[in-house]
């Protein structure tokens, strides 16, 4: 069972999909995350990473409020985006928390309609997620959690201008980072937004 404090509708959620028993990852990283820490999340595929960044997320916001977004998570593509939006969906059945998934392959247009009607949750790609900010239809004023799902992957796709263009237009979050390996373009990339992060690291699944 999931030990750390959860509020109740997500725990139930959990239980209800099968989420019964946490891998060592979300064990050590939810305390953390939970307590307000930055976090730098390092293991290898299936330790738990994208579900602790849907869990985290659930847990911080709670319920819907006001239209701006309040999470904003960048991830790799639109597989993964999908993929991460589906999590979120079985997970917050029982709250009004609003998640959106956005990425190249999808119309800008309605993209931007659905963000201008209010969301909770941004969930898509950074070359995406610029477009639609510099369009001036994306308000970032009023994000409370800044994530980024395998970040060893937006480096080698060389996104490290469109990420450090977005955290520092941000307000003072929460950031967490998840990847496979820590190397030394992550870590001189987060240096210019994170201070003093919690690195937490797993070798197994």
């Amino acid at each position: 069972m999931f030990k750390e404090k959860l509020h109740k509708k997500l725990a139930t959620a959990l239980l209800i999909n099968g989420f019964e028993t946490p891998k060592e990852l979300q064990l050590k990283c939810l305390p953390k995350i939970n307590g307000g820490f930055d976090v730098i999340a390092i293991g290898p595929v299936n330790t738990g990473k994208t579900t602790t960044i849907v869990i985290s997320a659930i847990q911080k916001l709670q319920t819907a409020f006001e239209d701006p977004p309040r999470a904003l998570i960048l991830v790799s593509n639109k597989e993964k985006a999908l993929a991460m939006l589906e999590q979120f969906k079985l997970l917050t059945k029982e709250t009004d928390l609003r998640v959106l998934a956005i990425f190249e392959e999808g119309k800008i247009d309605e993209q931007t309609v659905d963000i201008y009607a209010g969301v909770d949750v941004v969930i898509g790609t950074a070359n995406r997620i610029m477009d639609i900010y510099f369009k001036r239809t994306l308000n970032l004023n009023k994000i409370k959690l800044f994530a980024i799902d395998d970040a060893e992957t937006m480096i080698e796709n060389r996104w490290q201008g469109q990420i450090d263009r977005l955290a520092l237009s941000l307000p003072k979050c929460q950031h967490l980072i998840f990847t496979n390996g820590l190397t030394e373009k992550i870590e001189k990339l987060v240096s210019k937004f994170i201070v003093s992060p919690q690195i937490i690291e797993v070798t197994e699944l």
